[in-house]
């Protein structure tokens, strides 16, 4: 947890650092989170800042948590608790005009991903990986609503731009 709320002041460091003006952009999101293979409800948290190269093209990161019940993990049956901690970097596209403040954008970003899975409170596996996600976003002003594949978890999300 500490890690997590260092990663935070570190991004809010960098944001301070890189830009002042309209080009740079933060997401905050929460979310809902269903995973592929196991069956189970999580939370979704994110920090998504984004940097615009065009009209069309942002340049975007992204630092999250994803915390999720097990009922049942998909061979074995067991259950228990997961947590995954995404740090992934990559692009947004926007498929409409930038004049306009309601946008639909697509984000494809890759990174480090650290999962850690408790199972029964017997067996914890701790495990870093390639992270990725996926997704669509609506902009409505300041609000987004986004439909997103998050490494190994569908997220349905909701978040506000600053």
């Amino acid at each position: 947890m500490k890690k997590l709320i260092f990663y935070f002041l570190l991004f809010g460091l960098i944001n301070n650092i890189i830009s002042q003006d309209k080009s740079f952009e933060k997401l905050i999101s929460t979310g809902i989170t269903q995973p592929i293979l196991n069956n189970g409800t999580g939370f979704h948290i994110g920090f998504n800042p984004s940097f615009q190269l065009t009209n069309t093209f942002s340049l975007e990161g992204q630092l999250s948590h994803i915390y999720t019940n097990i009922d049942s993990y998909f061979l074995s049956g067991d259950y228990g608790q997961s947590n995954d901690v995404n740090l992934l970097f990559g692009g947004r596209l926007y498929l409409n005009s930038f004049e306009n403040k309601n946008r639909f954008f697509i984000n494809l970003l890759i990174g480090l991903n650290y999962e850690r899975d408790d199972r029964l409170g017997r067996e914890i596996r701790e495990e870093y990986k390639l992270g990725f996600a996926v997704g669509g976003y609506y902009q409505f002003k300041k609000i987004n609503f986004g439909l997103t594949y998050d490494t190994h978890h569908i997220v349905l999300k909701c978040g506000y731009s600053f």
